[in-house]
């Protein structure tokens, strides 16, 4: 079972080896490793955006 509170952190591996998620990837034939480098894109885009967020906040930007 996936994580289902906003406080808790779910790792690549755990993600990878939830039941559902194997599920969808394997109905969609998508290998664990597209899948991890997906999701590793995914992270650096929102890390990325969070970091312009930042500084769209920040005094005289």
């Amino acid at each position: 079972m996936m994580c289902e509170t906003t406080g808790c952190t779910l790792t690549l591996d755990a993600l990878l080896t939830d039941p559902l998620v194997h599920l969808v990837m394997r109905s969609d034939n998508v290998s664990a490793t597209d899948h991890s480098a997906l999701l590793i894109r995914v992270q650096e885009a929102l890390i990325a955006r969070s970091s312009v967020m930042q500084g769209a906040l920040r005094p005289g930007h």
